[in-house]
């Protein structure tokens, strides 16, 4: 994922790998995708409601609402402004050649995270009629007139010239689809909307034992905490999978603390990535080759480790985080305090029927 994509990459279309799409098709279904590879579904209809708003500091349009057999579709833009991604590329000196999340660390790839505009996760549902239905599935894509080093992709340029987006502005652009069974009539439609969690990162710090205390400030609010280490060690994963030909990292240190007071959401990562994996040496071989390739997510996934919460006999609250896993236990760990905020309030947004 490009720095410059922004959050579509959370949004996997629903079907197979699409074809570049042609300016004459316009063909919505219920599986999500702009432009969908099969047309064996039934086209939607497209309603006549529209949105245009404010939320979450960014103006919004709603262009298009269809109804298909199995639910409704509709289609959002999030309108950024191009100083805010010029500023972003400058602050960061992103160019064509470094515009890649595996070429920054961890912890610049989250405190990056954390100030792109392109950045924004919502969950909307659409009420119909006065009843509520979740969205299921969606897809995104993107315009931006800012840089010229990402190839634009053509939908998002034919998705902007469709609704006659500003060719000037810098688009977000997202399909949802809510499941509802069996075709509705709508006679009114609004949207809630409600901001997914924004990570924050806060100042990385590293501890020697128990009875160390760090204080924390939230980066936004500067609401103080301390953290208590109440115990750390090093220890042996033994319950990783085992991929033949490969040897898997399993030494990593174990912290357990206390937050006081206690901030929801919070988390610890360590800020260097696990070990890759390494071949296995081959029976009766020195050294051996291995497989050539593979790919494995070790505790924690992409992100790296999470927090556990473990609850002892006495309050306060304590907590577990877990460092990366190295084939040789690392001699300090810096860890990397995160944060949540919820960047904006829910809001329920009327959609206006064209008569």
């Amino acid at each position: 994922m490009d720095f410059l994509e922004g959050d579509r990459a959370r949004l996997e279309p629903s079907g197979p790998s699409k074809r570049p799409p042609s300016p004459e098709e316009w063909y919505v279904t219920s599986q999500g995708d702009f432009w969908p590879s099969s047309h064996r579904e039934r086209p939607g209809i497209q309603l006549p409601f529209q949105g245009e708003f404010d939320w979450a500091g960014f103006h919004w349009l709603v262009p298009g609402v269809f109804s298909t057999a199995k639910a409704l579709v509709v289609d959002f833009c999030r309108q950024v402004e191009p100083e805010d991604v010029r500023a972003f590329v400058e602050k960061w000196l992103l160019t064509p050649e470094n515009d890649r999340e595996e070429l920054f660390t961890k912890e610049e790839h989250r405190r990056m995270a954390a100030e792109n505009p392109l950045e924004f996760s919502f969950h909307p549902a659409a009420v119909v009629n006065g009843r509520e239905y979740p969205y299921k599935r969606g897809s995104g894509s993107y315009y931006n007139c800012c840089v010229n080093w990402n190839s634009q992709e053509p939908e998002g340029k034919l998705l902007g010239e469709h609704y006659g987006l500003n060719p000037e502005k810098v688009w977000s652009l997202w399909r949802f689809v809510f499941p509802w069974g069996r075709r509705k009539e709508v006679e009114i439609l609004s949207l809630r909307l409600k901001a997914d969690p924004l990570p924050l990162p806060g100042s990385v710090f590293q501890v020697r034992g128990p009875g160390d205390r760090v204080e924390l400030a939230h980066p936004k609010t500067g609401e103080k905490s301390i953290l208590t280490v109440k115990s750390l060690q090093a220890i042996h994963h033994r319950e990783l999978p085992r991929i033949e030909g490969w040897e898997l990292p399993s030494r990593l240190w174990e912290l357990v603390y206390t937050l006081e007071p206690e901030q929801e959401g919070f988390s610890l990562q360590d800020t260097v990535d696990n070990d890759p994996l390494r071949p296995n040496p081959l029976p009766g071989n020195g050294a051996g080759v291995g497989p050539t390739a593979a790919s494995i997510g070790i505790i924690g996934g992409a992100d790296g480790p999470v927090s556990l919460y473990v609850r002892e006999k006495a309050l306060p609250l304590c907590h577990t985080a877990f460092s990366a896993l190295h084939f040789q236990p690392a001699e300090q760990v810096t860890w990397l305090p995160v944060f949540q905020e919820r960047p904006c309030p829910e809001q329920l947004v009327p959609l206006e029927k064209k008569e």
